[in-house]
């Protein structure tokens, strides 16, 4: 899997529960893959590209174009320059009636159809920068005081976009985040989460579960029943490996984002009562992984670190984590390989934890 390098949003979950499939799937990093010479036959995931500049994209589509050349012995999920991205896709689903909302950059300077609107990033994930803002007249005031101050405030006013705010409470007030994965040819429902605010998130404090959710989030994952639709989302974003955010409103699915690279929970979120939940879900998620390449990993050679990393503790961090991952691509398969893998995560883990004494001679 091809990700960002403070990305790699899967290493918690293979080093817990999906320990027993960590030999299979091994994060490698863009920066990483750029400067190979040799990449083995397999299955690529090119994740994350919701996060890459336009010259990392075009880098990538290189790298694509690249592993076309090897042979049926290379699979390759989302092309990095066909996927749409956050904007295009709502776009793309609003004019062809399938979102009722609308999304707008500020430089388009038009002003939206439909009230609340909020604003947030284009690339990143929950990264809401406003609360719902309720006409014309407050947007302009928010702009023009959030223009001002962005700087200041470390806020990224270029890739933001306006979004029309589409949510539909029950009789108890409580809004629905649905999610569901494509991982190849699957289709795999992942969550419901419930809250109270019109922004629902995974977050312990922001989200319910009681006897109700549950028995509702259980016969989402057992009967996948918006599967078909789901189906149709994925085709017109042209991404085959990634998470779909969506709520019904209306009886109507209506899409918030898809995120090439999500992140899967080493436990259940929201305790021991979603236990089984979880387990469904990761069973899913495990089996169609499996299911895209069972081809053995071949050894790659030649990973050079980044001239300008020296005499910089972020760039020699970044540096020593790239080479880690890439020791491990370099040492090839073994019966020990998943131990490694696991003690490699680990180390990563400890090093974003802080720590600074990251090598240890045994």
């Amino acid at each position: 899997m091809l990700t960002t390098l403070h990305h790699m949003c899967l290493e918690e979950f293979l080093a817990a529960r999906g320990a027993a499939f960590a030999p299979q799937l091994v994060p490698l990093t863009y920066a990483t893959a750029f400067r190979l010479k040799k990449l083995p036959q397999g299955t690529y995931i090119f994740a994350d590209l919701e996060r890459l500049s336009a010259a990392e994209l075009s880098q990538a589509a290189w790298l694509w174009q690249q592993l076309t050349l090897c042979g049926n012995g290379v699979r390759l999920l989302n092309h990095p320059t066909q996927v749409k991205q956050r904007f295009e896709l709502l776009r793309t689903l609003h004019t062809r009636g399938s979102n009722d909302f609308d999304v707008y950059r500020l430089d388009e300077h038009r002003t939206p159809m439909r009230f609340p609107v909020f604003v947030r990033s284009e690339r990143q994930h929950n990264a809401v920068s406003s609360g719902l803002i309720p006409d014309a007249l407050a947007l302009e005031e928010f702009l023009q005081e959030w223009r001002g101050v962005g700087d200041k405030a470390g806020q990224s006013i270029g890739d933001s976009i306006i979004t029309e705010f589409c949510g539909e409470a029950d009789e108890r007030g409580l809004y629905r985040r649905y999610a569901a994965f494509k991982v190849g040819e699957r289709i795999i429902p992942t969550d419901i989460f419930f809250g109270y605010g019109w922004e629902v998130r995974g977050l312990h404090h922001t989200f319910l579960v009681d006897d109700q959710t549950i028995a509702e989030e259980t016969a989402y994952l057992q009967n996948n029943p918006h599967e078909a639709q789901l189906r149709a989302v994925f085709a017109a974003a042209q991404i085959d490996y990634g998470r779909v955010d969506y709520g019904m409103v209306g009886g109507r699915i209506q899409v918030y984002e898809i995120n090439t690279n999500p992140y899967v929970a080493a436990s259940p979120l929201g305790g021991e009562q979603r236990a089984a939940i979880y387990e469904h879900f990761c069973s899913n998620f495990l089996a169609a992984l499996d299911a895209l390449d069972s081809r053995s990993i071949t050894p790659l050679w030649s990973v050079q670190p980044a001239a300008d990393s020296a005499g910089h503790s972020a760039g020699q961090w970044r540096w020593a984590k790239q080479t880690l991952y890439s020791a491990l691509w370099n040492s090839g398969p073994s019966s020990s390989y998943a131990q490694r893998l696991r003690q490699l995560r680990q180390v990563v883990l400890r090093g974003r934890q802080g720590r600074t004494r990251m090598f240890k001679k045994v």
